[in-house]
């Protein structure tokens, strides 16, 4: 009933369920702030020597977990299935066949579903099971004489294939051409209704490894009209198919990065099934730790709660980020690595061995060191990230120098200065080689046994030249990738938010369901315009927050427009958060310059929510109508959601 409402009042299935529970959730966090009676004073404590220290206060926590919950409502909400077929008929030799039979009264139907993955003998010397090629399906009412009711040439890893007409046959005979198909699930739609008829295996041969009855054990999980929510779409083909080869111990058919983010999607398989709910939770979870992480950066950056909330805002309102949460891909794991290895090193970038716990300082970049080497084993893009934390490093470093110089030539050294002469030589060459262990040999390390788990070659085990010789065909096939798509964009498209990346689409009764990825406008533009805004402040009045800003950001961005291979918007989501934070400075600068701009601020944010979600249809796939994307969503013929 919701649903209905919904969508004819809202344009949108499942809004008002999702307010419902939101609200619910807003209501209980607001009886825990009166409760909890927060004191203003640190909140907006100003000085940065006290502050940065200071752990988080309950309000902190408070604010910072209803932003994260809330997202998380919004992510989960229609995520994908539980289940999905599992077992599989494979065929022993080409041309093995087993006949089905509707054990029904009436055996008329109307559409035939097939659901096809990979087997479990994927190292064949003829290739890899997977997928339906050369399969045959007949029809007879007798036994004896047989009509060609279709043959099936191509079909994609775990999406429901559906083949539709008018037939009334008793038997079914499928024909497995090729060694190397594999069959998940078939079912029947009865013709002129939405249910499934009853079928039976009527015979198979009988030395048959493979029991075709399993073709037809999982009938309660077929849909008369599979979306998203029940198969893999976009790059999930790639990615779950790599996860499940390394979840099930089989040698992984090809992959073009790193495999330690996919090892994560292949942990939930393991433990919550082959479904597309296992496959997306993990990308869920990681896309809301960028919350906590963010407002904590923010809150030691600006020294404001207000802004630390502003920045968690922000990320978790991103259209880009909800839709990458919700696929099963590398990005978010990708990105929450390069932000985790960023915030240790802007604390580091904050402190100054001469007056904090040097022990402290090596701390954090062992840490940054260890995050950039995941990162790295999730996606090469991590690289990008470690240039700009040398910059942060190298201008801390530099700084450091030309204090330990200036103490030098003090004739009358104070206490300060004197400690700066003694200290610089040794503390400098300490952090040096420790920054060569932890930056260089630690990645390293963590690249090559994030290999450890797979299978890359038949019949060879984990191997330092195994490694090699997968890095170099991975790094080949970026170099000469020579291919076009319809949604490929280039890097100044991204921060204009000019063309998205159509991810699905599909029409049910009239409800549309369509998925794109691009930026929330409101939040990319002015984070554009806060981004000219640092490079002014770092310019002109030689702004060190701005200028580390820009080095976060620009260290994701220019390597892409260097990169001439077919490239898509979701190459800049690791300049998002970055991006967001240039924006959160910019506002807090407009603060400082006049009070009054807070409640304009205020107003501000209050947009990017709305925005938020009356893009939901588009970024998180929830049901809507052709009238309203062509009415209200397609702001500008570039934005195309089918």
């Amino acid at each position: 009933m919701f649903k209905e409402i919904s969508l004819s009042l809202f344009h949108n299935q499942e809004l008002i369920s999702l307010l419902l529970v939101e609200s619910i959730i807003l209501f209980g966090s607001y009886v825990l702030y009166k409760k909890l009676k927060p004191s203003n004073k640190i909140v907006s404590d100003s000085s940065d020597k006290k502050f940065k220290d200071l752990h988080w206060t309950k309000l902190d926590s408070l604010i910072c977990g209803t932003i994260t919950v809330l997202f998380l409502v919004v992510a989960l909400w229609q995520l994908g299935d539980w289940q999905l077929p599992q077992t599989r008929w494979q065929p022993d030799q080409a041309n093995d066949s087993f006949i089905l039979e509707v054990t029904d009264g009436s055996s008329a139907f109307d559409t035939i579903y097939l659901l096809s993955g990979e087997g479990n003998n994927n190292a064949l010397s003829s290739g890899y099971q997977l997928g339906l090629k050369n399969v045959l399906i007949e029809g007879s009412n007798d036994l004896s004489s047989w009509d060609k009711i279709t043959q099936i040439d191509n079909s994609s890893y775990l999406q429901w294939k559906k083949i539709e007409g008018q037939w009334n046959y008793r038997y079914l005979r499928i024909t497995a051409g090729e060694k190397n198909n594999v069959i998940n699930e078939i079912g029947l739609k009865r013709a002129g209704f939405d249910e499934f008829l009853p079928l039976a295996v009527y015979s198979s041969d009988l030395e048959s490894t493979y029991d075709p009855q399993w073709v037809i054990d999982e009938q309660s999980m077929l849909k008369i009209d599979p979306l998203y929510l029940n198969e893999t779409y976009f790059d999930e083909i790639y990615h779950v198919r790599n996860a499940q080869e390394i979840a099930e111990g089989q040698v992984l058919y090809a992959f073009v990065h790193p495999l330690l983010g996919t090892q994560v999607i292949a942990f939930f398989i393991k433990l919550l099934g082959n479904n597309p709910f296992a496959w997306r939770i993990g990308g869920v979870l990681f896309s809301a730790a960028m919350i906590p992480l963010i407002y904590d950066l923010c809150r030691r950056l600006f020294k404001k709660t207000f802004y630390a909330a502003l920045g968690a805002i922000f990320l978790a309102c991103d259209f880009m980020h909800l839709t990458t949460a919700r696929i099963a891909t590398l990005e978010p794991f990708s990105v929450f690595f390069i932000l985790l290895m960023t915030y240790f090193m802007i604390r580091y970038w904050r402190m100054s061995f001469y007056e904090d716990d040097f022990k402290k300082t090596l701390g954090l970049l062992a840490a940054a060191g260890i995050s950039m080497g995941i990162g790295i084993a999730v996606k090469w893009t991590g690289v990008y990230a470690g240039i700009g934390l040398a910059v942060l490093f190298f201008s801390s470093l530099i700084q450091r120098y030309c204090e330990y110089q200036r103490a030098k030539k003090s004739k009358e050294p104070t206490i300060e200065e004197k400690h700066r002469i003694e200290v610089f030589p040794r503390y400098c060459w300490i952090t040096l080689l420790w920054c060569c262990l932890w930056f260089v040999l630690v990645p390293l390390i963590i690249y090559a046994l994030s290999y450890l788990p797979c299978i890359l070659y038949r019949g060879e085990g984990w191997s330092l030249s195994g490694v090699f010789k997968q890095t170099m065909g991975m790094y080949n096939y970026h170099a000469n990738l020579d291919a076009t798509h319809p949604f490929q964009s280039v890097w100044w498209q991204w921060i204009l938010d000019a063309r998205p990346i159509w991810y699905y689409h599909h029409i049910s009764q009239n409800v549309v369901y369509t998925i794109s990825a691009f930026g929330h406008p409101l939040l990319w533009w002015s984070g554009l315009v806060a981004i000219f805004f640092c490079a002014y402040q770092l310019i002109k009045n030689k702004s060190k927050m701005a200028g580390m800003i820009l080095v976060c950001y620009l260290a994701q961005l220019i390597p892409w427009m260097l990169v001439t291979r077919c490239v898509f918007i979701y190459h800049y989501y690791p300049s998002v958060p970055f991006l967001i934070i240039a924006l959160v400075y910019g506002l807090k600068c407009l603060v400082e310059k006049d009070v009054r701009y807070e409640k304009r601020i205020r107003i501000f944010t209050l947009v990017c929510i709305l925005l938020f979600v009356l893009f939901l249809p588009a970024t998180a796939g929830f049901g809507t109508t052709q009238t309203y994307i062509d009415g209200f969503m397609r702001w500008f013929p570039s934005w195309y959601f089918g």
